[in-house]
């Protein structure tokens, strides 16, 4: 009985919080444009109502905010939250295809499960939004990436916000193991989706040539060759970038790289193409040959060549541990790049470019999607002691919170 009670009444819980006035008195604010020191902050039914002297001096309930500061709800950009749970048991492992038939079809969010437990494990630690991108597993492309939102409960705000190719060694694996011939399927692919596009109706009803994708993924193709959705291509190598870049200029697309940990030997190049890149800042070693050109100021190196950059972090970890984006873009700062450059890059930006109903920022009326921190929001030793997703409080709460407390009252006993 205890267990069905719990989640109840933290549900009603987050409902009255959310509907009084919040005051937090001096924090700092990180805005994703400037930082705004010891400054009052008022929460009004959700809703950012006041910063600084024009916030009321009283509220329903108030924070003092000394020493500790604001930001933005944090925002991954590469993750499988909601499709994995332990990546070593297949039955949990919903983020790929083995079916040569759905590739850009597939659509990570028809297996999402918004009960994972990492879920709050994240929530707790300040990540509010994320977004779930498929891996390829029968051809260079991947699937549907879904823009996901880790309130209470987990859900899908948009299933399809971008279709994924992979062009690394990986990718190039599934088409024909060289770049020429991967580069050859995704011409080729490009234009059957064109050519369907232009005769749908007759290849509905099977009155056209031979396509090299199925019908259901060339139907998945049509709003990237018609410029609505983009392409998020995960390339590594500078060449490779060019050669991209060159692909989504002649097919006129609106495309968004990911990875490029060579990306700082063609940053004039990408800033010219207004091409937005996704990237892990704390990449810095050569870990494949596609690889070799990887330095820790990557991210410095794009920014001041005037690339627009949104964060994922860390590695291995960007999923389990999503929430440690922020020690990626720590460790950028720590390398050059511009402090408010950084919290952009996992707070406005991603918010921008992949339409959230989110703002991503600190903005009187916006919808209060933020975190408060025990100290700088960029340092690894402070925590997280309020996240507000869509103006409720998250229930800090979870399972690894759950066992630390557990076996520490039983050590202390």
């Amino acid at each position: 009985m205890k267990n069905l009670i719990a989640p109840l009444v933290l549900s009603l819980l987050a409902t009255t919080v959310a509907a009084e006035s919040l005051l937090i008195k001096g924090a700092d604010i990180y805005t994703a444009k400037a930082v705004l020191p010891a400054t009052d902050l008022y929460i009004d039914n959700g809703r950012i109502t006041a910063i600084g002297n024009t916030a009321p001096s009283t509220a329903d309930r108030i924070i003092d905010g000394n020493g500790k500061s604001i930001s933005p709800g944090l925002f991954n950009a590469d993750t499988h939250l909601g499709v994995v749970e332990v990546g070593a048991i297949d039955a949990t492992v919903d983020f790929y295809s083995e079916l040569s038939s759905i590739t850009a079809s597939f659509k990570v969010a028809d297996a999402f499960n918004p009960k994972s437990t990492l879920f709050p494990h994240n929530r707790v630690h300040g990540l509010t939004h994320a977004l779930t991108v498929p891996e390829a597993g029968a051809g260079l492309f991947a699937g549907q990436v879904a823009l996901i939102e880790l309130g209470q409960p987990a859900k899908v705000i948009n299933d399809s916000v971008a279709i994924a190719v992979d062009f690394t060694e990986s990718g190039v694996s599934h088409a024909g193991n060289s770049r020429a011939s991967a580069l050859a399927v995704l011409r080729q692919n490009l234009d059957d989706a064109i050519a369907f596009s232009a005769n749908k109706a007759a290849a509905m009803r099977g009155d056209s040539r031979d396509y090299s994708l199925s019908l259901a993924d060339l139907q998945a193709l049509e709003p990237v060759i018609n410029g609505r959705t983009p392409l998020l291509v995960k390339t590594h190598r500078s060449s490779d970038i060019r050669t991209i870049l060159k692909v989504a200029k002649d097919y006129r697309l609106k495309l968004i790289l990911s990875g490029a940990v060579e990306g700082w030997l063609v940053a004039d190049e990408i800033a010219a193409a207004k091409v937005p890149v996704i990237m892990d800042p704390i990449i810095n070693l050569p870990q494949s040959y596609e690889k070799l050109g990887a330095r820790l100021d990557n991210a410095k190196l794009l920014a001041d060549a005037g690339v627009t950059l949104v964060f994922t972090g860390m590695d291995r970890q960007s999923t389990h541990n999503a929430y440690l984006v922020r020690q990626s873009a720590g460790n950028a700062v720590a390398n050059g790049l511009d402090k408010t450059t950084a919290i952009a890059a996992m707070t406005l930006n991603p918010a921008t470019l992949f339409g959230a109903n989110v703002t991503g920022e600190i903005a009187t009326g916006a919808v209060a999607d933020l975190v408060l921190w025990s100290g700088d929001p960029l340092d690894v030793t402070s925590e997280a002691e309020l996240v507000l997703i869509d103006g409720v409080p998250a229930a800090m709460v979870s399972r690894a919170l759950q066992l630390r407390d557990r076996y520490y009252e039983a050590a202390t006993k």
